[in-house]
């Protein structure tokens, strides 16, 4: 018993280190809790790890991705987003594709002890896609009267008569500045004409350029093409000396025909052109254009075909004003005036022709 009470403190001992051997493992493995505490600040560094992309695959699409971003950045404030917004790079007030198409009718009648008529009407229609424009116009004026003979009946007289039409193609090579390319062409028995023909090559220069007011000049070069209406057959013996050939012109006679040297004529001149447009206000528009055309050397029309045989510096000179009421969304009133000028007409044509009109005006687009 003391032998065994004897080896019981050893063992008790033995036991009470095991036990505190025991407790210092227990108290040394909660040590490592706090270390997994900083244990997840490594855990985010594994979120960068795609970044540097260990992987090929992901080093492969990195750049890609970067470059996908680096192309919409300028495309989502630049060209493409302009361009499909319709915008123009002159500023985004101002729409760079349009279409435009209307057309225009007006008219007067009387009856009764004077009976006369007169209509006139044209269209128009303009087109642009980015830097590319083009125009196209119609007009046209007729009137008619009837004339009270002295036997008490009465005959049609035609007393105005023409048409014309226009088309244009500009390039804007630059936001101010525009190339052109112009075609005119008139038909005009009054002027003894069956075609004038204008082409127009020039250059546009906008000094103001705005949605609601525009100021630009026009100069460029001017080749005309005069296609006479001769009469065949006809008595020449009251022509002018010189000239041969008697025009076919309304309400003429033998006793005062209109007589010309040549069935045809070809004129180089040079052109300017200065308009002007301004939105007056949010129904009212107005618009006016003058041109001056100058002939080149020899500078001189034919003296017998001019009136009075004189011999003159040939010169045109065109002028149109226009005032436009909307009525609606697509209808409206306009007002205008036209100008005519030709300083050495042939004998017989007065140097100056006007045309006020009133019409209805309905747009399409």
């Amino acid at each position: 018993m003391p032998s065994s009470l004897a080896r019981f403190p050893s063992f008790a001992l033995a036991f009470v280190l095991v036990l505190g051997a025991a407790g210092d493992v227990a108290a040394q493995t909660p040590a490592p809790a706090p270390a997994k505490e900083p244990a997840p600040e490594p855990e985010p560094a594994p979120a960068p790890a795609p970044a540097p992309a260990p992987t090929g695959t992901a080093a492969a699409e990195g750049p890609r991705a970067a470059g996908t971003v680096g192309a919409q950045a300028p495309a989502s404030a630049g060209s493409t987003n302009l361009e499909d917004n319709k915008f123009a790079t002159v500023g985004t007030s101002e729409p760079m594709d349009a279409t435009e198409a209307e057309i225009s009718a007006g008219g007067l009648f009387t009856s009764g002890n004077a009976r006369s008529a007169a209509l006139t009407g044209g269209g128009r229609f303009r087109i642009r896609r980015k830097i590319h424009e083009f125009q196209a116009q119609l007009l046209g004026n007729y009137a008619q009267a009837a004339i009270r003979q002295a036997d008490g009946s009465r005959t049609g007289q035609l007393t105005a008569g023409n048409v014309q039409g226009r088309v244009r193609y500009d390039v804007y090579f630059h936001p101010r500045v525009t190339f052109f390319t112009m075609l005119t062409a008139r038909f005009d028995p009054f002027l003894g004409l069956n075609m004038r023909m204008r082409v127009d090559p020039g250059f546009a220069f906008y000094m103001v350029n705005q949605p609601k007011h525009r100021l630009w000049a026009e100069v460029g070069y001017d080749f005309l093409y005069d296609q006479r209406r001769i009469r065949r057959g006809a008595d020449n013996t009251n022509c002018p000396a010189g000239t041969s050939l008697v025009l076919d012109v309304p309400n003429t006679t033998a006793m005062m025909p209109t007589c010309a040297a040549r069935p045809s004529v070809a004129t180089h001149s040079g052109r300017l052109f200065l308009g002007y447009s301004n939105l007056l206000s949010e129904y009212v528009t107005f618009t006016t254009g003058l041109e001056y055309i100058q002939a080149f050397a020899p500078f001189r029309s034919n003296p017998v075909e001019t009136d009075g045989g004189k011999e003159r510096t040939k010169a045109w000179v065109n002028w149109d004003i226009a005032l436009t009421t909307a009525l609606g969304k697509r209808f409206a009133f306009a007002t205008s005036f036209t100008l005519r000028y030709d300083n050495a007409p042939l004998p017989g044509i007065k140097k100056l022709d006007t045309i006020t009109s009133f019409s209805l005006v309905f747009k399409f687009i």
